[in-house]
């Protein structure tokens, strides 16, 4: 699963393929990955080829429920109603706040996190908590790294949780990125604690670090890259507040990196400039322009699903569709339908 590929990358517009590719999609399912926009909260929902359903955190905590319908029109969008699998990466308010209004809408079979909050006993982490295992109940289970959710033809990993990382059995070899970079400061709060996956069909592989800090970044990826190369990065904390590693951008080389911000959350100059000038990364889509952000920090507009302020953003999502062999895919934008297809590596 983590073997280490030279990367293989061909960009298309979809006017070349989307004809043969629409026809092989409808014949036979593949994966779908959908960045529901909960304007700088997160929510990444995953449909598997057996079209089970994994969802990773649930948005804000609103009296009209803004973030629970967006995850349900995007289930809609691709034709499911219930939820397998429901992951929290860390409780904090955007990530675990909507799980009311979520679960009074759509049947959740199974809840998992990372472990008991770190926060449990502060003024802000108390009531998250204490809300969380009162709607989880005994549907919750916590995983550690390496653990797996049991899908057919399709690995699903946890490479991250409460601190704890992957060890990958394969060899690996020094990452020469890291050489003069010391690791960050840990952040032991529930940032520090995220739980974190990396999905694998044929080819094709997908990692999503959740709000991962630069310190566990830092330690995916020296003095050895643990997971190898990706082909589809959901980059950590929203893509702000320094959370983008250099040495781990570099070494995971991947195709796409996706931003899942808001307006004015996540998506800060200094992250992005990082993924811009890495030359391993490929293009970057976003799910909001940063509104504080300059153009020349900020992707082209046909890849940013959101251009407004969050009072007047209707919740574009990002979808990504992988064919069910692996071996190509492609990113469409909800607002406007542009797509670009891509080979795995």
């Amino acid at each position: 699963m983590f073997q280490h590929l030279r990367r293989l990358t061909h960009t298309l517009t979809v006017a070349a393929l989307c004809l043969g590719a629409t026809s092989y999609a409808q014949a036979q399912p593949g994966l779908e990955i959908y960045w529901v926009d909960v304007e700088g909260g997160a929510a990444t929902l995953v449909i598997t080829p057996s079209r089970e359903v994994i969802l990773m955190d649930t948005g804000w905590p609103r009296d009209d429920a803004r973030d629970a319908e967006r995850i349900r029109n995007a289930m809609a969008h691709a034709a499911v109603d219930e939820i397998d699998y429901l992951l929290f990466s860390h409780f904090h308010t955007d990530h675990v706040g909507g799980l009311g209004a979520l679960d009074a809408r759509v049947p959740i079979r199974t809840i998992i996190d990372h472990g008991d909050s770190v926060e449990r006993d502060t003024e802000r982490g108390r009531p998250l908590w204490e809300e969380y295992l009162r709607l989880a109940g005994d549907r919750r289970r916590s995983i550690v790294p390496g653990d797996k959710l049991p899908f057919s033809g399709l690995e699903f990993t946890f490479v991250g949780a409460h601190r704890e990382l992957i060890d990958s059995p394969e060899r690996r070899l020094p990452n020469p990125r890291c050489a003069g970079i010391s690791s960050p400061e840990p952040d032991l709060g529930e940032n520090g604690h995220s739980l974190g996956y990396m999905i694998s069909l044929g080819a094709f592989q997908f990692l999503n670090l959740g709000d991962m800090t630069p310190d566990r970044e830092h330690a995916l990826a020296c003095p050895e890259n643990r997971l190898g190369v990706v082909d589809l990065w959901q980059v950590a904390h929203h893509g702000g507040y320094g959370a983008i590693r250099p040495e781990l951008a570099g070494a995971l080389e991947p195709t796409v990196a996706v931003v899942n911000n808001g307006p004015r959350k996540g998506g800060t100059p200094d992250s992005l400039a990082v993924i811009q000038q890495t030359a391993e990364v490929g293009d970057v889509w976003q799910s909001h322009r940063a509104m504080m952000d300059d153009a020349a920090h900020n992707t082209d507009e046909p890849l940013t699903a959101n251009l407004t302020e969050d009072a007047e953003c209707r919740g574009h999502w990002l979808k990504a569709t992988v064919a069910p062999d692996g071996r190509s895919w492609t990113m469409t934008n909800g607002r406007t339908g542009y797509s670009r297809n891509y080979l795995s590596k």
